[in-house]
């Protein structure tokens, strides 16, 4: 209820109710504009899914989690609009089966990068893209079972 933000009572006092895009089991989709501020949930997919985000404009955020239960045998592969819109910042990423000791800032190259692929990703993982109108910041984390959690390229 959009109420409980502004009830003391309630769990949800003084937060903003998030709205939230449940991405199919496929191997494309296009995010909309319109769901800029949306939490896009991916399912345990049965094949790589490529996610190609809007066409750049100020203020577009976007945060998408992994709504399955054990690792995805499958990746996440995100795509700007091209090398000119590329990504800053990078993501954390950790290794669950190695013994669980390995984990790492990969960041992206600042300048081109303008593909992310997510390796099989498990639960925690959550990734936030904001846009400038030109470019897209990255942040968040990744939870894999591979030593490969994740990667930035050129497209």
């Amino acid at each position: 209820m959009r109420s409980d933000t502004s009830n003391k009572s309630s769990g949800k006092y003084g937060g903003k109710p998030k709205d939230v895009v449940f991405i199919p089991d496929a191997a494309a989709y296009t995010v909309s504009a319109n769901d800029s501020g949306k939490i896009h949930v991916c399912p345990d997919l049965t094949a790589d899914l490529t996610i190609t985000l809007p066409t750049e404009e100020r203020g577009l955020s976007y945060e998408f989690w992994y709504g399955g239960t054990a690792a995805d045998a499958q990746d996440w592969i995100i795509k700007t609009t091209g090398n000119s819109n590329y990504m800053i910042g990078g993501l954390v990423g950790h290794d669950t089966d190695n013994g669980g000791d390995d984990t790492a800032v990969i960041d992206s190259d600042n300048d081109s990068n303008s593909q992310l692929t997510i390796f099989t990703p498990i639960a925690g993982t959550k990734v936030e893209l904001v846009c400038d109108g030109v470019v897209w910041y990255v942040n968040g984390h990744v939870i894999s079972a591979t030593d490969t959690f994740l990667a930035f390229a050129d497209q």
